[in-house]
């Protein structure tokens, strides 16, 4: 399994936190406001201003079940050649590795694809049954019942008052577009749940998100030292601005980009290593085997994250 796991290419790594919990079916994460700026006094000696600590939303994870399984006859495995048997049920394991990839990227990818969803989406709700009694965002949106990724005629509001949105309309991948994208994230959006200021991107590394149709336009952008399509010599100054992060997994919004802050806002989670249980039925006599893996993913602050053309529904 191990061997066809290494073979393929994920971006979880480099997009997500990543977190293994071992114990379980959910996680949830509440943020702190924090205090905020000192406040200045007109004169010495005066009497300290005392505040309360404060939260702000809280964000949940429930664990997704992802499996599959192989099943032979009895005479397959007892009256045919050995190794021809061997060499099929590993190569069937091996592909569930290469598969293991494919399903963690496509279900990773589903928090960008989908999360502009007004209507929301299944991959948002956060619904635990037999007895758990967890039962939060049941609308498919994220964690402050807005899309995780909003438009500006659908804004979310922090706990100071302040109203955001972190997405804007389709446009074309040029200088123009990152430069509105840019502004959006760490100007107009780059202050706390109290709308303090804050410098959101030194915070961590800044990539460009986008799916293999994009790969020219992206490049064009922020990898040409001067603007492409000029005459002049014009600096581009989005030159070298951020990371370049191709993502195939996207592809079914061949038009969509984004901007993110790595490993900030979004967390990836994996219920430990994946189970593979081999068993006999007793009532056929065949052989079969199965795997199961546990994946969830937790966004837990829009800030950190942009987009263009995200789809609403």
């Amino acid at each position: 399994l191990m061997e066809g796991y290494g073979k393929l290419d994920s971006r979880i790594g480099t997009i997500y936190e990543e977190k293994t919990k071992m114990d379980g079916l959910y996680d949830q994460r509440t943020s702190v406001i924090g205090m905020g700026k000192l406040v200045q006094k007109d004169e010495l000696d005066s009497t300290i201003t005392y505040r309360r600590p404060a939260e702000g939303f809280t964000a949940y994870c429930v664990f997704r079940q992802f499996d599959d399984g192989l099943t032979l006859t009895v005479n397959e495995v007892e009256r045919m050649p050995a190794e021809k048997t061997k060499d099929l049920v590993k190569d069937a394991v091996s592909s569930w590795g290469e598969a293991l990839v494919r399903t963690e990227d496509d279900f990773a990818a589903s928090l960008f694809l989908n999360g502009g969803k007004t209507a929301g989406h299944n991959d948002f709700k956060n619904v635990l049954g037999s007895g758990v009694n967890l039962n939060q965002n049941t609308d498919g949106l994220a964690y402050d019942a807005k899309p995780f990724f909003n438009r500006s005629d659908n804004t979310r509001t922090s706990k100071g008052g302040g109203t955001y949105y972190n997405t804007l309309g389709a446009s074309p991948l040029n200088v123009s577009t990152y430069a509105a994208l840019s502004d959006l994230m760490f100007v107009t959006n780059a202050y706390d749940e109290r709308d303090e200021r804050v410098d959101i991107k030194s915070m961590g590394k800044v990539a460009l998100i986008f799916p293999s149709q994009l790969k020219d336009d992206a490049v064009r952008t922020v990898e040409s030292e001067y603007l492409p399509g000029t005459d002049y010599n014009d600096k581009n100054p989005w030159y070298k601005a951020c990371q370049l992060v191709e993502w195939d997994a996207l592809r079914a919004n061949a038009g969509v980009f984004y901007l993110q802050v790595l490993k900030k806002g979004i967390r990836f989670y994996r219920g430990g290593k994946p189970e593979i249980r081999p068993w006999r039925d007793e009532s056929d006599r065949s052989y079969n085997v199965s795997i199961m893996a546990l994946y969830g993913w937790m966004p837990w602050n829009f800030r950190f994250s942009g987009g263009v053309g995200v789809p609403t529904s």
